[in-house]
C-alpha cells in the first residue's frame, strides 16, 4: 500500500512551512494521522555538534535513534540520498497522509504556492494553486485547502481498500 501524498512546493519564502503548520492541526482535528517529509539540500544532524547522538554518528554508527517518552527520532546513514518514495514507504502504518515539502520536480498531486501568479486560490482535482504567500490565506481559503486534502486522502483510502478486496476476491 502506498500512502497518499501531497507535494507542497513554491519558491523560497513563499510560505510552504507556514502552510503546513496551518494544515497539519486542521487535518488532525478531522481524524487524519499526518506525516511530513522535507527535502533538505544540506546535511542534517540529530543534535547540535558535540552532543551524544552526533558523536555516535561521527563514530560511524549506521543508524542512530533518540528515544524519549513522547518522541523517537531515527537517523540512518545512507550512501546516497533516499528517494522520496523510499522515505514515504518507511512511514507506512504511522500516517494516513504525507505532506511533502520540497521535491519540486517530483510528479504527483501538488499544492503550488506562486505569489503573484494567477488567482489567490484555485482548487482542482489535480491539486491547488495559491497565488499569494501562504501567510495571506484567509480562514475560508485554508478550509478549502484542508477539504481538498481530506477528500484526496479519503479517495486514496477507498481506492486502496477496493484494490485489496479485488486481490482477495471479495
Amino acid at each position: 500500500m502506498t500512502l497518499p501524498q501531497i507535494l507542497v512546493s513554491g519558491p523560497s519564502n513563499s510560505g510552504k512551512t507556514t502552510l503546513l503548520e496551518q494544515l497539519i492541526p486542521r487535518l488532525r482535528a478531522c481524524g487524519l494521522r499526518v506525516a511530513t517529509l522535507k527535502h533538505a539540500h544540506h546535511g542534517v544532524e540529530l543534535e547540535p555538534l558535540g552532543k551524544d547522538s552526533w558523536r555516535h554518528a561521527q563514530a560511524g554508527a549506521e543508524a542512530v535513534a533518540i528515544v524519549s517518552p513522547s518522541r523517537t527520532v531515527w537517523m540512518l546513514h545512507t550512501a546516497q540520498e533516499l528517494s522520496m518514495h523510499a522515505a514515504v514507504e518507511r512511514m507506512e502504518g504511522w500516517a494516513d497522509l504525507v505532506l511533502i515539502e520540497g521535491f519540486k520536480h517530483a510528479p504527483g498531486i501538488r499544492i503550488l504556492i506562486e505569489p503573484g501568479a494567477g488567482s489567490r486560490l484555485a482548487v482542482r482535482e489535480g491539486g491547488c494553486h495559491i497565488g499569494v504567500p501562504a501567510w495571506e490565506l484567509t480562514e475560508r481559503e485554508l478550509t478549502q485547502i484542508t477539504e481538498f486534502c481530506l477528500a484526496f486522502a479519503q479517495e486514496a483510502r477507498m481506492t486502496t481498500q477496493a484494490a485489496v478486496m479485488t486481490v482477495k476476491g471479495l
